[in-house]
């Protein structure tokens, strides 16, 4: 009895989760008629001309270069800060100095803090500087934010490594430089992958820095997407069409690598 209820509830919660992705490609798949219906259709002949009109007339296969141009360089530039930092304060600086802890301590808190409270400062400064309406200004704050992912992900890491396999690598000669690239990353790649994925995902689903720093042929996926409500009558088989263009590539992107990810997340120290 005990475990048909726990199934029960587990198939409650997945039909919870699963639900609106079936709306979505549901509502994608009809005609605009049947879409705007205030009664829900669940018969209809699958219609993908609102896939078509999405990709073309609403400029969806430019918003998506656009957000992988952003996601894939800020992901990289992210690790490259990231782990330099993670290495500094766990394996060059004691960790349990002052400055170990106040730079894990600053880097915990600017994750908590809201966007839309550091929103203003980062659109006045890169209004000044002509980095607004570009992807250039939106590069620099998610890289910003991969970093902050990359120095907590990489101190996770890092904070059991051997101390002793740095120091032999400094007797051999080695420069704190060459200690980290030939002794620390070759231990971490599970880590900086996983990192990668994370800082990949979390600036594809990025919205209100792009809605802000961004216009026109520059705009985001998420930004485009947005873009198909109207007041004036939103067309939701066009809406829905790009939402499932727009969410399609990450989502087969985190199926093929989840395994992966997993033995990235789990992996610390050295084996």
């Amino acid at each position: 009895m005990k475990r048909s209820v726990k199934n029960a509830v587990v198939y409650l919660f997945v039909l919870w989760c699963v639900a609106p992705i079936l709306w979505l490609i549901s509502t994608s798949l009809k005609s605009d008629v049947d879409a705007f219906s205030p009664q829900y259709v669940w018969f209809f002949t699958p219609d993908f001309s609102s896939y078509r009109e999405a990709w073309v007339d609403g400029a969806m296969g430019s918003a998506m270069v656009n957000s992988a141009t952003v996601a894939v360089v800020s992901s990289v530039l992210g690790i490259v800060a990231g782990l330099p930092l993670a290495y500094l304060i766990t394996q060059v600086w004691p960790q349990q100095s002052a400055g170990a802890a106040r730079l894990a301590l600053a880097t915990l808190l600017l994750t908590t803090v809201p966007p839309v409270l550091s929103l203003t400062p980062f659109y006045r400064t890169f209004f000044h500087v002509g980095l607004t309406g570009n992807v250039v200004g939106l590069t620099i704050v998610h890289t910003f934010y991969a970093t902050l992912l990359a120095v907590l992900i990489f101190r996770s890491f890092l904070v059991n490594f051997p101390l002793e396999i740095r120091e032999a690598a400094l007797l051999d000669g080695l420069g704190e430089w060459a200690t980290l690239f030939r002794t620390v990353l070759p231990n971490a790649w599970g880590g900086l992958f996983a990192t990668f994925v994370l800082a990949l995902i979390q600036s594809w689903n990025e919205f209100l820095y792009a809605l802000v720093l961004t216009s026109g042929g520059t705009q985001t996926a998420p930004v485009t997407i947005a873009g198909f409500l109207s007041f004036f009558g939103t067309n939701w088989a066009r809406l829905t069409a790009a939402g499932v263009i727009g969410a399609l590539p990450i989502v087969v992107f985190a199926i093929l690598v989840r395994k992966h990810m997993a033995r990235g997340l789990s992996f610390g120290g050295v084996k």
